[in-house]
């Protein structure tokens, strides 16, 4: 029995060696395969050697094998498994920080990059990586720190000259950006990525020309790049030949046929050339294919009006209110083309929202301003049988919208009274890093809207006022007035309620306090004087009616 025991132990000792030895050989095999670039081969080297004896050299390399694959998924349990093995591994640290950036989870590859600096492989690549993710979360600063560090390890590494030119785009520094572009365009001339980048921020200091001919070596060197197509359709659109700027769209929508921003973007190009019918079927399309984007309806309600389809136009106008109630471009579309229909009472409330939203917004001013001096003179309310065809779309080369690309010019003078193209509208944070995204999200997903806003219950009041459903409005401007107490648009909106409700004393009270908020608000006058006036004070309506007068002179 001892001998049998005895006999057991000795076999068990000689064929734990036998393994270890199986395992070296098909590790040793697997990193020949590796650096081959034979990674098929390499992968099945590296799984026979974990099978024979799991080592933490082997899944770090088998891990790194799945990342050349872009297997990454499959690249970060063995890496897991690595660093479970061997805690102080910087280089598996380092590689499984590149696996969550492949995967989008940029907080985890910073931590892990983060590691393997402190562990000691603070080397170029990885300072560059880290950039790369902080980029990628909007730390525009923390990204050109770390690619400054890694430029400063390596001088002769294009990809950090790259990526701290695209944080500096992203910060607004585009004559630094260029500097950085060009040196990483010297390291690599072969890349078609620097160009692109530098064509981009040439557009953004209005040098069309050079961008243009960035944006044609980009092509050159990749012929089916559809963002700097795109880019290239803008830059020909701020020079004025819009045909070159529907070619590359074109090609652009070739490549990328579902990408809904590209649709937009064209559609302005046909509207500036006054084919409106195409416009509108590229604004259908868009519309179709993002049913949440209120751009695509506010661009389309100009092509209803500009084709005499006026009821189809105000609704989508009221759609893209509703999808979203911040935007201040949706409200100014819709009151200017009340406005012009004549309708002055359904006009103010709109423009009025768009300033409250954008206070500098000169173009909704001047159509508001218009409005309050038609009503205080008495114009009627009549619908014109056409609206002017030049106050239907920009006078100047409409920007593409932000989802496709910003390339600012010297503006025209603004539109005078317009159912306007909605102007470029920014994302949070504004950045040309966010206004250009990639191809692949060329429209950044918007939050999702909050129906219980201020903003929101005051368009839902004002849809029933005008409906002439007076107290559910009144119940609707209330809960937007006890969220946003100083919202002088609702107390005039509520006091106009009460007025037609011929509730007189209510509504000079809700007057009373929008002019408290607002003493330089016209129509708050104008309504406090019919009210005054219906409830037998002709002296003090007078008095407003003047007031108001004054204001808009």
């Amino acid at each position: 029995m001892r001998l049998i025991a005895l006999s057991c132990l000795l076999f068990t000792a000689t064929a734990w060696p036998a393994e270890q030895r199986k395992s070296q050989r098909d590790y040793d095999l697997g990193v020949r395969f590796e650096q081959a670039a034979q990674w098929k081969q390499a992968l099945d080297a590296f799984s026979a050697s974990i099978s024979a004896d799991p080592t933490a050299p082997a899944y770090l390399h088998r891990a790194k094998v799945q990342l050349a694959l872009n297997l990454p998924e499959k690249a970060l349990a063995d890496l897991t498994e690595a660093i479970h093995l061997q805690p102080q591994s910087a280089e598996a640290f380092r590689a499984r920080g590149e696996s969550y950036a492949k995967l989008g989870d940029h907080k985890k590859a910073i931590d892990d990059f983060a590691k393997a600096i402190d562990l000691g492989d603070g080397i170029s690549q990885v300072y560059t990586a880290r950039a790369a993710s902080y980029e990628e979360l909007g730390y525009h600063q923390l990204a050109v720190d770390d690619d400054s560090k890694a430029i400063r390890l390596r001088l002769d590494d294009p990809a950090p000259w790259k990526g701290r030119g695209i944080a500096l785009t992203a910060l607004g520094r585009f004559r630094d950006a260029i500097d950085d572009f060009d040196q990483a365009i010297r390291l690599k001339p072969d890349a078609s990525a620097p160009y692109l980048e530098r064509g981009f921020a040439h557009g953004q200091l209005g040098n069309f020309e050079l961008a243009i001919e960035d944006l044609d070596r980009v092509l050159r060197l990749d012929r089916n790049n559809g963002r700097a197509l795109a880019l290239r359709a803008a830059a020909w659109a701020k020079r004025e030949n819009l045909d070159k700027a529907i070619e590359d769209f074109t090609a652009a929508l070739n490549l990328m046929p579902k990408d809904q921003g590209l649709y937009v973007a064209r559609s302005a190009i046909y509207a500036a050339m006054g084919d409106h019918q195409k416009a509108l079927a590229d604004r259908n399309e868009a519309v179709r294919l993002k049913p949440d984007s209120a751009e695509a309806y506010l661009a389309r309600g100009g092509s209803y009006h500009e084709l005499g389809m006026h009821d189809k136009g105000l609704a989508d106008r009221s759609e893209a209110i509703r999808l979203r109630p911040d935007l201040a471009e949706a409200w100014c579309a819709r009151g200017s083309a009340y406005f012009l229909l004549g309708d002055y009472f359904k006009a103010i409330p709109d423009l009025e929202q768009a300033v409250h939203l954008k206070s500098d917004y000169a173009e909704a001013k001047e159509v508001l301003a218009k409005a309050e001096k038609a009503i205080a003179e008495n114009q009627p309310a009549t619908e014109p049988a056409t609206i002017p065809a030049a106050a239907l779309e920009p006078e100047q080369i409409p920007e593409p919208p932000h989802s496709v690309v910003e390339l600012p010019v010297a503006r025209s003078a603004p539109v005078k009274t317009a159912v306007v193209e909605p102007e470029p509208v920014k994302p949070e944070p504004v950045t040309p890093k966010q206004v250009m995204p990639e191809p692949a999200t060329l429209e950044r997903v918007r939050p999702a809207v909050n129906m219980k806003s201020a903003a929101a219950l005051y368009q839902r009041g004002h849809d029933l006022l005008y409906q002439g459903k007076y107290r559910e409005s009144i119940e609707e401007l209330t809960e937007a007035i006890r969220q946003q107490p100083d919202l002088a648009t609702a107390f005039n909106a509520r006091g106009f309620a009460s007025y037609l409700l011929r509730d007189y004393a209510h509504a000079i009270a809700d007057f009373d306090e929008a002019i408290r908020l607002n003493p330089k608000y016209p129509n708050a006058y104008q309504n406090r004087g019919l009210a005054r006036k219906a409830s037998g004070d002709a002296a003090g309506g007078a008095a407003d009616a003047a007031k108001a007068r004054d204001l808009l002179r």
